[in-house]
């Protein structure tokens, strides 16, 4: 599939109606985002869990998930997808533990007309947990581990800045009493 930047997809869950309550549980799935090996062969656990299709007899209306192709997001969970690059996505049952796989490839195109026509060449992503986390090389991200990151921007205050404005707070305070 080929989307351009900005555009959405909508992945719609499995539903039944409350006269199909009494067949049985459902149909029930998880969907991850993978790397280019968890994509052909089908294991989550080279991805990440992206949502879960686990209610099948939701009042009103299936449960609808939405994927929006943006270069940025200021939401936290919100995921960054660059121009010429694949993102895969495969969906297990929950049901049942057999080889059942669905597969999605998308490929994020470019936003002018002159690129329309260039073949996409296979590429691993980048995957972005939430802003400033990138992983690089999701075959080896780690979940459980955290990252550490020491700030060098310089832009934290001093400590001597910082004891001057607390005690020019703390006269404030005591002038305005």
């Amino acid at each position: 599939m080929q989307v351009n930047v900005n555009d959405y997809l909508d992945i719609y869950c499995p539903h039944y109606n409350d006269s199909q309550r009494m067949v049985g549980t459902g149909e029930q799935y998880v969907l991850y985002m993978v790397s280019y090996r968890g994509y052909r062969n089908c294991d989550p656990q080279l991805g990440f869990k992206r949502w879960e299709c686990n209610r099948p007899h939701a009042p009103h209306a299936p449960i609808k998930f939405s994927e929006k192709f943006q270069r940025y997001s200021a939401f936290s969970l919100g995921y960054e997808f660059h121009v010429g690059q694949e993102y895969y996505y495969i969906s297990t049952p929950t049901h049942h533990h057999g080889r059942s796989c669905l597969r999605l490839r998308v490929y994020v195109c470019c936003s002018t007309a002159s690129d329309v026509d260039n073949e996409p060449e296979p590429t691993e992503p980048d995957y972005t947990l939430r802003p400033g986390l990138k992983i690089d090389d999701i075959d080896e991200f780690n979940p459980f581990v955290p990252k550490l990151e020491k700030s060098v921007s310089g832009s934290s205050p001093s400590r001597d800045r910082l004891l001057l404005t607390v005690t020019m707070l703390l006269l404030a305070a005591l002038f305005i009493s």
